[in-house]
């Protein structure tokens, strides 16, 4: 096993160029510098200061959705990261970072039947070649061996970069913006993105989700951004 992980290794850390032995694409150090989470509420993935799995807002005012997973803080390393991978085609780095995150996913109980991307609308597609979201959900699917259902999803309208806008204004851009139309009925599914910012998309979807009888809904992404 040492001498298949060393013939497959990428040979040198993706971050700073050191020689690697194993097939990880970033040296411990550089995987240190990925920074997660703290406590991370089990309902909304932000930092929780108290005992429980879940906060005191999300005990308050429950998201949409059922359950969230976002391991790493969207800072750093891990943002550059993403928006290399986002902006820039470095799709390898969708199994560089989900590699990092698995033991947050592995210990997820019980698993969801499938695995639904957030998809890009049919033009931003073409534009951009790839959905970043569908990489990362492929890497997992692989892991885990969960199913994906990449065409259950639709955008239906091309909507504005939801960077620099505010909540409200995220809300409205995605409002009515998507369209559920599975083959297969599934009662407990996990929605894959890369990164969680006000949640705006995903609570959006996960109306959707529930209108049609999906009775859980897991939220699956690789980062989180903190709260203000």
């Amino acid at each position: 096993m040492r001498l298949i992980n060393h013939l497959f290794a990428p040979g040198s850390c993706l971050a700073c160029g050191s020689e690697l032995y194993d097939a990880n694409s970033l040296c411990p150090d550089c995987s240190a510098r990925l920074k997660r989470v703290p406590n991370p509420c089990q309902s909304c993935g932000q930092p929780n200061s108290f005992i429980g799995r879940v906060c005191p807002a999300c005990l308050l005012n429950p998201p949409r959705w059922q359950k969230m997973i976002a391991p790493l803080q969207y800072r750093g390393l891990g943002r550059d990261y993403l928006l290399q991978l986002k902006f820039c085609e470095a799709l390898y780095l969708s199994k560089t970072l989900c590699l990092q995150c698995l033991d947050s996913f592995r210990q997820s109980s019980p698993r969801p039947e499938i695995l639904i991307p957030v998809p890009l609308h049919r033009a931003r597609l073409l534009e951009r070649g790839y959905n970043q979201a569908y990489e990362i959900a492929s890497v997992w699917s692989q892991a885990f061996g969960i199913p994906i259902d990449r065409h259950a999803l639709t955008r239906l309208r091309p909507t504005l970069s939801q960077s620099g806008l505010s909540a409200t204004q995220r809300a409205n851009n995605v409002r009515q913006a998507f369209s559920y139309r599975p083959k297969h009925e599934y009662r407990h599914v996990a929605l894959v993105d890369d990164i969680v910012t006000t949640g705006s998309t995903v609570t959006e979807i996960t109306k959707t989700l529930h209108r049609a009888g999906v009775e859980y809904v897991e939220v699956w992404a690789l980062a989180r951004v903190y709260r203000r």
